[in-house]
């Protein structure tokens, strides 16, 4: 299964949300305080869905 690249608008606004750290055509970095707070939310029940919702991020 291939993934499309990450196209020039979507890579600008992956970069101006503050948990993401960088992005390149293939990958996105997040901080390490959005992963960890992830994991927290993940164990605490939240979905993959919510947890990137209410962060900014389109799950998509």
């Amino acid at each position: 299964m291939s993934r499309q690249p990450i196209n020039e608008s979507i890579r600008r606004l992956l970069e101006d949300n503050h948990n993401v750290l960088h992005v390149t055509d293939k990958t996105i970095q997040y901080s390490p305080e959005f992963k960890l707070n992830a994991v927290k939310a993940y164990q605490e029940g939240k979905t993959p869905y919510e947890i990137f919702l209410e962060a900014g991020l389109d799950p998509k």
